[in-house]
């Protein structure tokens, strides 16, 4: 089989960095306009969690464009994931792939099998097991892929992985 790459679209990567941003903005005008403790804790917040999340987003969009690395690639043994770091699922540690949804965003959940399950649990720093317990808890499955900002749904990129787990 052919190996699929998957990149963001830089315009939807653009848009979600600008709207981060604005929410800076408002983090900003929130802060300079205290009405008590509490807004000044929400506001600085708000500029932490929108600031990274936009400066993450032109980070994935400038390393995939300039390094012509894609942010998923599907080869006939495993997905190679770009995300914060770069990740390598071996089909043949996973049992199946299902799309979850929370709140409104959809993700790809990747189920391991128990045995690779728990090595990956105990491979995991102690921030990384209480990510992967998190996820755990909210999706059934350590680990999920998000297809945000790339031009292919969560279901078709489950379907093109079972499948792929199916040969």
């Amino acid at each position: 089989m052919e190996e699929i790459r998957i990149y963001h679209s830089p315009w939807r990567m653009l848009l979600l960095a600008l709207v981060c941003f604005v929410f800076v903005a408002l983090s900003i005008l929130m802060l300079n306009n205290p009405k008590n403790g509490f807004h000044v804790l929400v506001a600085w917040l708000g500029i932490a969690f929108f600031g990274m999340g936009g400066l993450f987003m032109l980070y994935a969009t400038l390393r995939e464009r300039l390094t012509g690395k894609p942010f998923l690639t599907i080869t006939d043994t495993c997905i190679i994931y770009l995300g914060v770091k770069q990740t390598v699922i071996n089909f043949a540690d996973v049992k199946s792939f299902e799309v979850v949804k929370m709140k409104d965003q959809k993700f790809v959940a990747i189920h391991y099998k128990p045995n690779v399950e728990q090595q990956k649990m105990d491979k995991a720093s102690s921030v990384g097991r209480g990510i992967r317990s998190l996820n755990r808890r909210l999706v059934n499955a350590q680990e999920n892929i998000s297809t945000t900002g790339t031009g292919m749904k969560a279901e078709e990129l489950c379907d093109l992985l079972n499948e792929r787990l199916g040969s």
